[in-house]
Formats: C-alpha cells, structure tokens, sequence
C-alpha cells in the first residue's frame, strides 16, 4: 500500500521564513516556540514501522521544507497515496485540518486518518470534517499498520484497537490503543524520511555543533498540571536498553556525520541503573558523541551528574517553569524555589544548564510574573526559552478551565494556542501586557546570551 505521512507546520513556509528571520535574536538566545523547528521522529517512527511491513512510504515533511499549501497539494497529487496520515497536535489542528482537505482533493480516493495528542483527545470532533475518514488514539504504529493491511485487504477496520472512524452518519469512538511495552520491539525511526541535514544545519546555526533530536523512551508518571502527554505516551515509562540507544547512536553518527544528540524525552534519567548502564557503554564502546537531556529539578543528583558527564553530557535541559511558589503549586511541579536554586546550582558545577519558563499560568498576577523573571536572572544560566501559558486539552489546568467555565471544550482559538500568544481570560494579566512581558523577558535574556561572559 502507498502511504503517505504529512507533517504540518505551525505556518506556511513565507510565514515561517519571514517569522524566523524577525525572532532570530531571541532564537538564538534560546527561544524555542517563536519558530518550532524540530525533526518528526514520532513519524519517523511510524514510517519505519510500516516500511517493515512491506509499505511504500512517504513523509512529506511541510515543516522541514518549509512547504505550503500549494506545494503539498502538489506532492500529493504526484504521488497518489492510498491512505494518507496527517499528525496533530492542539495548535496545528487547523493546518493538519487543511492538509485532510487537500488530500481529499487531490486523492479523492484516499483514505485520511488523523492521530497525534489532539485527535486522541478529541477523536468525534475530529471525524466531524468531513475530509477525516479515521483517527487513531494513543500510540500510533500498530494502530495504523493494522488499518493499512486492513485497507489493503478490504477487510472492515472496525475491530482495529485504538481506531475510531466515521461510518455513514455515524462517529464510532473507541478507547485508546495499547501502549508499545517493549520499546526495543520497534525499528530504528527513519531518519532519511525526513530532511534530516536541514534539522542539522538549524542546530549548527544556533548551537555551533552538527546535532539532531531522538527518542529512547516514551510516558512520563509525573502530574504536572499543565502537560497532556500522558494521554498519547501514557504515565508508564517505557526506554530502549542502553546497548539499543547506543547501536542508534552509532548509525546517527555515521551517517549524518553528528557531533551531538540531544534526547527529547520527557525524563532521560527516571532509571538509575539504566543511566549508569548507559554511561559506562558510551565510554567503553568509544562512542564520542556530545548529548543533553531532558530531566526534572528534583531527579538532579551529581553521583549521577560524574558518571554522566565523562560519557558526553554536556547540557540538560530543565523545565524550571516558574519562580512564582503559588504557579509551582498551582502546576503540580514537586518542588520548591529554594530546591530550584540548589539543584541548578549542582547541576551548573558539571555541565550547562538550559532553562525552560512559562508566563500567564492560569491565576497568575504580574507580581507573580516578575517573579520568574527574577528567579531566572539570578540562576545564571547558559540558556533559556521562554513560552506563555497555553490550555492543551488533557492536562489537569485545562479541565480546571472548562470547569471553572474560562474555555469551552474544545472550542480553543487555536491560533492563541501557541506558547507564544497570550490566550484571553487564562490569568489575571490583560494579554496586551502579557505580551509586552514576554518580549521584555526574550529581549533581557537575549542580550545575556549575547554578551561575552554568558558566551564564556
């Protein structure tokens, strides 16, 4: 069966060339949601999967090539793709909308079948456009592989786990498919699907190093408030063996010549023997690749920090989030300011420290604001990013906002929803000012960057 797995943008490729190129200060700086341009190894997944099965494969990657709709409408039609995937989350929800349209336009035969975080959480919304033909909730691959031998077959898809579909008039909603327990069972992510070297070439230019984003492990057990990515990877973490991570490594390495890695997961180290499993294979096996990581305050630990660093840490990125103890609680962080400081500062003695901070959480005064931005001058960090508080469905604040009647369901002004916009009656801040704080913030931090002390 030919497939084809689309990637949508946050903006048309003009939008984005020319929204780069106004933010590229605070980008350089360490802005991460002013230009997303990150790599889709979650379809990288899924086109290996498929491809293992015997599927012809396309990932026609709008974001990477920075494409717009004409150009997809073009591929699309070019190609003629039996069944067409199209991920999204809560803000690309329009554009992975459009791109169901084109497809049906262009393919009027195929099939179209949405998944990712908001198709999971709002699969009969979805299948309301009329240009979805099924979603697939929850992890993906077997999902899917199972609708493509099913379509290919002419079988009835109906009993596929985690599918739901429209029939007729009809919207059938199952539950969510089962989560992937052995994360070794799946193939390498297909790196070549994708643009690759333009993700490597956004790296160096910002970081100095050739380097990409991978995926050893899926779910996260923690609560905090404002993440839903429990719904799609559920709470159960789930890794590769260290030896498995390092064979990727290896590969990623020669084939695209990398000199860095940096792991996207929601915890790297929640497994201390894993991590030090790991660490000694880097070492022993002469590996010789910088990587960060991703990890929370409270799992910094500098035993660890001594075996990580000798096997290539260099940075790990911390959701610090906010300096304010009333957004802490309100977020479910764990943690406190005093605990903020003192792991920092632990963790700064080793590596560098990347800092990730969110204004306009839901209740927030300004003096609350200025908090953070305080608490984030006197870290001293060697990076930052800096987001506005946006409600994505399934996470714990936004049910708070449905019940507490500041949203309706599913019913989001998804151009707000966006990290970078101030989404209107969230916190007690006017989103006028909201957002003259957030480039007063972006500005402040960029400048730090810039200087040659910080750059020291």
């Amino acid at each position: 069966m030919k497939i084809a797995l689309v990637n949508p943008a946050f903006y048309d490729g003009e939008e984005f060339r020319n929204r780069f190129d106004d933010y590229l200060d605070w980008i350089r700086g360490g802005n991460l949601y002013v230009a997303p341009f990150e790599p889709p190894v979650g379809l990288a997944f899924l086109s290996a999967y498929l491809k293992e099965r015997g599927h012809e494969v396309r990932l026609i990657d709008m974001q990477g090539l920075l494409m717009d709709s004409k150009e997809l409408a073009s591929q699309l039609a070019l190609y003629q793709p039996d069944l067409v995937g199209v991920t999204a989350m809560t803000p690309t929800v329009p554009q992975a909308l459009q791109a169901a349209e084109i497809a049906k336009e262009n393919i009027p035969g195929a099939k179209v079948v949405l998944g990712g975080v908001h198709p999971t959480l709002d699969p009969a919304g979805v299948l309301a456009d009329p240009n979805v033909d099924y979603v697939i909730r929850g992890e993906g691959e077997e999902a899917f592989a199972s609708l493509s031998a099913s379509l290919a077959s002419g079988l009835d898809p109906r009993c596929i786990a985690g599918l739901s579909l429209r029939a007729g008039d009809e919207i059938i909603v199952k539950d969510k498919a089962p989560l992937i327990a052995d994360m070794d069972s799946l193939p390498m992510p297909d790196y070549e699907a994708f643009p690759v070297e333009r993700y490597i070439e956004h790296n160096r230019s910002l970081r100095s190093i050739r380097g990409i984003s991978v995926i050893a492990s899926r779910g996260c057990p923690f609560q905090c408030a404002f993440c839903a990515v429990h719904q799609t990877m559920g709470r159960k973490w789930r890794i590769k063996s260290p030896q498995r991570v390092i064979d990727e490594l290896l590969l990623l390495k020669e084939r695209h010549d990398l000199e860095g890695v940096w792991f996207k997961d929601s915890i790297f180290n929640l497994d201390r023997r894993w991590v030090r499993e790991f660490c000694r294979l880097m070492i022993e096996q002469r590996v010789e690749i910088e990587w960060q990581a991703l990890t929370r305050i409270d799992l910094i630990d500098e035993e660890e920090l001594r075996l990580m660093k000798p096997a290539g840490l260099s940075q790990l990125d911390l959701g610090i989030e906010t300096g304010s103890p009333k957004s802490l609680a309100r977020l479910k962080k764990g943690i406190t300011v005093d605990t903020i400081k003192r792991k920092v500062a632990l963790a700064k003695r080793h590596v560098k420290v990347f800092g990730f901070f969110m204004i306009g959480i839901p209740g927030e005064e300004e003096t609350d604001v200025r908090q953070t931005f305080e608490l984030a001058k006197s870290l001293e960090l060697d990076r930052w990013s800096w987001s506005i508080y946006s409600p994505l469905p399934g996470s714990a604040l936004y049910e708070e906002l449905v019940d507490r009647g500041k949203i309706e369901p599913y019913r989001l002004e998804y151009h707000h929803v966006h990290f970078t916009e101030a989404y209107p009656g969230i916190c007690d801040i006017h989103p006028v000012r909201l957002k003259e704080l957030y480039r007063e913030f972006n500005e402040y931090f960029y400048r730090q960057g810039a200087s040659p002390a910080a750059a020291g």
